[in-house]
Order: structure tokens, then C-alpha cells, then sequence
């Protein structure tokens, strides 16, 4: 990259004396150089102008115009006769070192003029305006004094004990004071020589980049009319303009260092070369270009980088992803690359929804890919804006109106029978699991204790059952009705893709983290279908986020803790199909109970043959298949929208539980213990998180009634769902044909040899096996007597044929 030739730093303040720092008026701001000369000229010498007819300079002007004299009353509305000079101020601020972000409001820009035509350009020719911009304030901020930036750092005091060489050693560890250091010295060396007569007054011989002792970031903030548009409608016809658009952060890089100016020093005559960077990559300069190295014929010195003089700034990639409501039918999500610089880093994680504004730029591939890509190029966003916004309940906007219909509804006794059956109206009965999926929307309170401990207020819930029942219509239904809700398949979903990835960056060559299902989930609903298809490897990456709702991460040398506050809505199917009520529940679950463990309600949806309700439900399907809308319900039911903006107001609330019911709650508990403890294979364990979940169901109750506080109706309410729950999975089939003892025996060791993948087993797990079920030895003698061609047995040993 060829060095570049920079114009001397030109302020009418230059004389000004070191020591007059923050009592130098408004005016000082406000310098403005009459000098009427092009601000580009092409090879003719003719003013550069753009390509809408406007020149350079006169735009440059405007923009000064602007900074110098917009004003606005506090709360930030155009006031052009009064007011504090909101840009002026920022200027300020930058001089002080308080401030390093100088971001300019489009609307600010429009209001000061009512100039349409000046605002469109800006959001046409982004990137010209932010180089106009940007020279406009070298121009109005004075250039660093080294005096006054020690006082706004605070190193210059007289206090008592002060040390002048700490201070000095922590002054000059800030890499910007140490720039500001460089450039005040080679002002004042060239004001000193050209006073001297020494220096030529056209001599580039101390100039340096403006780059060097900017302090400020400037960004461009969209009007607020300017609506967002969706990743995929980002086309080449966007190119150089600002655009905004929202979506899913899926994917954060590392924050690395930039260089933007490298300096170099010479071998030979000690000469300082600058080099502005303008792309990802550059070559260095490796022979000096002063004068005393290319006079005379000499041999030109080496150049050394030095990196103390340079200057960096913080550099960070994001990738960003539709969300899920702006991807067509059928179509992929489509995602783009963000480029962060300086204060804008750090701000977005993987699962956070974000509305960004930038430059859609392109950029060039390269190394072996531009071998490949031709003509084609790359594209990405220069970022501008970022807005984090969590689409949670809590920051639902409602209307007066709706707030009215809330507190009309709430009154109303059987407001809980009326948002369940709300729910998913097409889907024919299954009440009880219509509630339970209501009080997992509205959950209970999440606790957090002062020695970091965090107690999980999501409500987890499993349904379990045949194919057939509406078990994926309801979860999909939940995904839509939830602010916030991820659906996925547990077969097509590993545990990277549930948790969160360590993939190598294109760019860096580096690991990352992107995040997944769980991550983008986080303050809402994650619905996992066909829960009995995954991997027992991935199954177990979602132990941690049923309690702890954090998602642990150690790999590839990263190290880290990510969010997942979410409630599990998971859906299963019987091992063998349909529910065999021949067969254990452990036969048919095939589940572990740590992680049955950790739902709060589980649910048997059993396709049972019975005539009365066949007839109901088939007349049910068949109307809804005609008139493309439920039956007629006792009243109307309420849409998606009314049933979020409930929930979102229910959240609000904070119901605690009185002292009163503490022994209610524990004779419950001691009683559900108890009837565990009678039961010969209980297929659910109850725990301590039965007990948490108990009064998790009981608060949600409480907030859906918009009650001050816990009752024994939402306690005994609670304890109906679970009732219902462990009843229905403990459900027998009276018209069930019986079987023999051997028959039982040979579908046991049958069953086990599929279980583990054997051919052969040992006879003492086979024994174990038997015995648990009620058997004796004699029976299993028999069963191999009778079942002789196809098991085969010795001592030690069985096999199947």
C-alpha cells in the first residue's frame, strides 16, 4: 500500500496558549476556515462533486452548520431559538476525554433545516457523508493538548501523598494519551521551526493523519420512520446505503485489536512514517521515502514498525439470523456478517434479539478465494446502531384498550377453563394439558439468594404418548403463541445444536461460540419434538438447563457460562410405537429418570378406543376440516394476541406463599412421599423437585387469577395437575388379555438384549430381571424349556437364535 501524503492540521486555535483548557468559549467550537477552496479536485483541478450534482465542499459546510448551531430543549426536541447546543456539548465532551461516541440523529439533521434532500443523501451516500462528517469535526475540535488531557484524565492533582512517577507510568500506559503525546510534540516542533524561519511553511515533513488524534466515533442514527427491513430483502441495490434490520444473534467473534494507523521508524535517519489502513489486510513498508534516505542516491533505510505509536482500535465479527417470523414457508433463514468497531463491541451475544443499523458494504475476497470467486465479492455491515431487546413478555407494548380488556377478564371465575380451552381450539379435549401448557407460560417466580444459588421459576413439562393425539400441533401451537418460542426436533437436533457450538471463524481462523436452540430460546419456550428419538449423548447436554438454566461450555480453549432461561416443552413417543400396558413404564419410556426427574408435570396421552368419545372427536376433525375453524365454543375464544398480553400482565405479579399454608404444603408433600413408597415400580420418583415444582404451579395459578398472594385453591389446584399427571401415566388397560409367565420372561430378555445391542447376556442380569418382575427360578426354567429353539442357554450365558 503506497504511503499517502496528509494535509498539516489547520485550527485557528493552534496558538492558543497549553493552559487555557476549560475556559475556552463556545466560539472555539465554532471555527470556521473561509478559505473557499475545493475540498477534492480531480486531475483538472475541477471541484469533485457527487453524483447527484452536489460538491463536496458545500456539503462539508452544511454539515458544520449543523454541528455549530443545531439546538434542542432537555428532553432532546428541536428547538432552533433556544436551547442548549446539543452537538456543541458533545464536542465538549470529546475535548474532556468523557466521551467517545459522537453519534448524529437523522431526525436532528432534518429538523434543523426541514431539508429532505440533505437527509436522503446522507442515507444514500452513507459512507461519503460519515468521511464529511468527520472532517468537519477535525476542523471544530481543537487538536490534543497534552496539559488539558491530563487534567480530564485526572493525573494532574496535589494531594497528599501523590506520586508523580506513578501517575506518569499510568498516564502513559493509556495508549490515546500516548498518541496525544506524539501528535502535541510534532505541532509544536513544526510551529517552533517554522517561527524560526527553518521550516518551509508547505514542508510535510512533521504532518501526521488526522486518524492519529481522533478521539470520537462517529455514527449516523436512522430516523425513526425508517422502517426495518428483513436480511433476505438486503440486495445490491442497498450498496453504500443505511439500512435497518432486526434479527438473531447467533454467532460472536472474539474482540481483537485493528490497526487503522501503523508507524514506522527509519534504520537510518530516524525518520517517523505513517501508513493509513483502509482494508482487512495490507502489505508494510519496508524501505524508507524521507528525503534524507532518497537524496543524493543513498541507500534507503529499513522501516520498523512500531506498534506503541500505531493505533488500534477494538474490532469485533457478528453474524446475524432471520428470525423465525420473517423466513418464508420452505425457505432457509438467511444471516449476515456484522463488523463492530470500538464502543459498539461487546454490546450483542449469541440469543440476543437485535435491531442493528449500518452501511451494507462489499468487500473483496482474498487469498485462494478470490481465485475462485472471480468478479464476486463479498458483502457485509458496517455497524451503526445496535438495540438489544429481549422479545420477552415483560417488554410487550399494550395499548390502553387492551389493559381495559385484561382487568375486565381477570374478573371473570372462569377466566382459567377459558384461556386453556383458548388454546389451540382445533385440537379436540386434553383440558388438563391445555392448563398445564397455560401455567407454563406464566410460571412461577425465578429466586436468586444472596450466595449466588438461583432457584428456577420455568415450568417444565413433558407430554408422553401415542402418535396421533395432537402432541406436535400443541407444541407448535405454543411456539407461536409464546413472545419467544423455538421449536425443534429432537432427531434432527444434536446436543451442539440444542446447546451451544465451538466452530472455527472464516475469517480468523479461531474458535467461537454460536448458540443454539436453548441459547436463542432464552426468557421464553423451547419445544422439543420426538424428546425419545435423541442420542442419549445429546439427551444429557439438556440435564443442566432443565435446573441450573445455564449452559456450561469448556472447549477448544473456551471456557464459559451462557443464559438459558427457558421452559422445556418436550414431546415423546412409546418405545415400541403405541403405549403397550403389557410393559413396564421403564419398558416403554425408555427415559432416565434423572431427566424425567426435572418435569414438573408429565403427561400420558393414551389413544384409547372408546365410542362415545371417538364419536365427538371424529365430528370434531370433520367440521374443522370443512369450515377450516373449530366448532362453536360457550363463548368466544381469545386470539394469540389477547392470550400473550394476559400472560405478559400475569408475569408482573409476584404472589408470595403465606405461613398459613406451610403445613398444607408440607402434608402434601409427605403424602405423595408416602404413596411412592407403596407402590412397587412407581414410574415417576417424588423428590424435592416435586416440592418446588408444587409451588411452582401454585404461584403460576395465583399470577394467572392476578392474586396478591398463594391460596390453598392454587395449591390444591397444583396438586390436581400433578395427580392427573401420575394418574394418567399409571393408567391400566382393563380389557388387557392376559399372559403367561414365560411369554412375560422371553419379552424380557428380548427386550433387554434390543436395550443394550447383545446377542448373548449374562444369566445373572436376566435372573435380576426376573425376580424384580415377581418371577422365580422355576418360571424362568421354563420359559427357556419352552422358548428352547430360539434361546439358548448354559450355566453362565443366554443367546438368542
Amino acid at each position: 500500500m503506497e504511503n499517502k501524503s496528509y494535509t498539516p492540521f489547520n485550527n485557528n486555535n493552534n496558538n492558543n496558549n497549553n493552559n487555557n483548557n476549560n475556559n475556552n468559549n463556545k466560539n472555539n467550537f465554532k471555527k470556521k476556515n473561509n478559505n473557499k477552496k475545493p475540498f477534492f479536485k480531480d486531475n483538472d483541478g475541477n471541484a469533485t462533486t457527487l453524483s447527484s450534482g452536489l460538491d463536496y465542499y458545500s456539503e462539508k459546510e452544511k454539515c458544520k452548520d449543523f454541528l455549530n448551531f443545531f439546538k434542542c430543549t432537555d428532553n432532546g426536541n428541536f428547538n432552533g431559538g433556544s436551547g442548549y447546543e446539543k452537538y456543541v456539548e458533545m464536542m465538549k465532551e470529546i475535548t474532556q476525554r468523557k466521551r467517545k461516541n459522537f453519534d448524529i440523529y437523522l431526525d436532528d439533521v432534518y429538523n434543523f433545516n426541514k431539508d429532505l434532500v440533505f437527509v436522503e443523501s446522507i442515507e444514500k451516500y452513507t459512507s461519503t457523508y460519515l468521511r464529511l462528517f468527520t472532517y468537519a469535526l477535525d476542523e471544530l475540535i481543537p487538536p490534543p493538548d497534552l496539559i488539558n488531557s491530563r487534567s480530564a484524565m485526572g493525573f494532574n492533582r496535589n494531594e497528599d501523598g501523590f506520586d508523580k512517577i506513578k501517575e506518569d507510568q499510568r498516564f502513559y500506559q493509556n495508549s490515546d494519551m500516548v498518541l496525544d503525546l506524539l501528535a502535541s510534540q510534532r505541532i509544536q516542533r513544526k510551529r517552533i521551526l517554522q517561527e524560526q524561519n527553518n521550516l518551509d511553511p508547505d514542508s510535510n515533513e512533521f504532518d501526521f493523519p488526522q486518524e492519529i488524534i481522533r478521539r470520537f466515533e462517529l455514527h449516523f442514527i436512522p430516523r425513526k420512520e425508517k422502517s426495518t427491513i428483513p436480511i433476505r430483502l438486503i440486495k445490491s441495490e442497498h450498496i453504500g446505503r443505511l439500512v435497518t434490520f432486526s434479527g438473531v444473534v447467533t454467532r460472536v467473534t472474539d474482540v481483537k485489536p485493528l490497526v487503522v494507523i501503523s508507524l514506522y521508524t527509519c534504520d537510518l535517519c530516524g525518520a517517523e512514517i505513517f501508513q493509513e489502513i483502509t482494508s482487512r489486510e495490507f502489505m508494510p513498508l519496508f524501505q524508507c521515502k524521507s528525503k534524507q534516505c532518497t537524496e543524493g542516491g543513498k541507500q534507503a533505510g529499513n522501516l520498523t514498525l512500531q506498534t506503541r505509536g500505531s493505533k488500534f482500535v477494538k474490532f469485533q465479527e457478528i453474524k446475524v439470523q432471520e428470525i423465525a417470523n420473517q423466513v418464508p414457508i420452505g425457505h432457509t433463514p438467511r444471516s449476515i456478517k456484522v463488523y463492530t468497531r470500538g464502543e459498539l463491541t461487546r454490546i450483542a451475544s449469541p440469543g440476543d434479539i437485535i435491531t442493528m443499523s449500518g452501511i451494507f458494504l462489499p468487500t473483496p475476497y482474498t487469498g485462494h478465494k478470490a481465485i475462485r470467486a472471480g468478479l464476486l465479492a463479498d458483502t457485509f455491515i458496517e455497524a451503526m446502531q445496535i438495540i438489544q431487546h429481549k422479545k420477552t413478555y415483560e417488554q410487550l407494548d399494550l395499548s390502553e384498550e387492551m389493559l381495559e380488556r385484561i382487568h375486565e377478564e381477570s374478573q371473570n371465575e372462569n377466566i382459567y377453563e377459558k384461556l386453556a380451552m383458548s388454546l389451540a381450539p382445533e385440537i379436540y379435549g386434553h383440558l388438563d394439558v391445555k392448563k398445564a401448557l397455560l401455567l407454563m407460560m406464566v410460571g412461577g417466580e425465578s429466586k436468586h439468594m444472596k450466595d449466588g444459588m438461583n432457584i428456577r421459576g420455568d415450568i417444565n413439562v413433558c407430554l408422553m404418548g401415542d402418535p396421533g393425539i395432537a402432541k406436535s400441533q400443541l407444541l407448535k401451537h405454543i411456539a407461536k403463541v409464546a413472545p419467544r418460542g423455538i421449536y425443534t426436533s429432537g432427531k434432527g437436533s444434536s446436543g451442539v445444536g440444542l446447546t451451544a457450538a465451538v466452530i472455527k471463524d472464516s475469517m480468523s481462523g479461531e474458535f467461537v461460540l454460536e448458540g443454539g436452540s436453548l441459547v436463542l430460546a432464552d426468557m421464553g419456550i423451547c419445544c422439543i419434538d420426538e424428546f425419545d428419538k435423541m442420542e442419549d449423548s445429546d439427551r444429557t447436554a439438556i440435564h443442566e438447563v432443565m435446573e441450573q438454566q445455564t449452559i456450561s461450555i469448556a472447549k477448544a480453549g473456551i471456557t464459559t457460562t451462557l443464559n438459558a432461561r427457558t421452559s422445556i416443552l418436550a414431546a415423546a413417543n412409546p418405545a415400541y410405537g403405541r403405549y403397550n400396558f403389557d410393559r413396564s413404564p421403564d419398558e416403554n419410556f425408555r427415559l432416565p429418570h434423572s431427566l424425567l426427574s426435572r418435569f414438573d408435570l408429565l403427561f400420558l396421552m393414551v389413544d384409547k378406543a372408546d365410542m362415545d368419545n371417538d364419536r365427538l372427536l371424529s365430528e370434531h376433525v370433520t367440521y374443522v376440516h370443512m369450515h377450516s375453524k373449530p366448532p362453536q365454543l360457550s363463548f368466544e375464544p381469545f386470539d394469540s394476541e389477547f392470550i400473550r398480553a394476559y400472560v405478559s400482565q400475569a408475569r408482573k405479579i409476584i404472589p408470595p406463599v403465606p405461613k398459613d399454608l406451610t403445613n398444607y404444603i408440607v402434608d402434601s408433600y409427605i403424602t405423595l412421599r408416602k404413596q411412592d413408597s407403596e407402590t412397587k415400580a412407581p414410574f415417576t420418583y417424588t423428590t424435592a423437585r416435586t416440592l418446588l415444582g408444587i409451588l411452582r404451579l401454585s404461584q403460576a395459578f395465583a399470577r394467572l387469577k392476578f392474586s396478591q398472594q398463594v391460596s390453598q385453591e392454587d395449591v390444591e389446584e397444583s396438586m390436581r395437575l400433578m395427580f392427573v399427571s401420575k394418574q394418567s401415566i399409571r393408567f391400566k388397560n382393563e380389557k388387557r388379555t392376559p399372559q403367561n409367565p414365560s411369554s412375560i420372561i422371553y419379552t424380557l430378555i428380548k427386550d433387554h438384549c434390543a436395550l443394550n445391542n447383545l446377542k448373548k447376556v449374562p444369566i445373572q442380569d436376566i435372573q435380576q430381571k426376573v425376580f424384580s418382575s415377581g418371577f422365580t427360578q422355576q418360571h424362568l426354567t421354563d420359559c427357556l424349556d419352552v422358548y428352547k429353539k430360539v434361546l439358548n442357554s448354559n450355566s453362565n450365558f443366554i443367546s438368542l437364535i
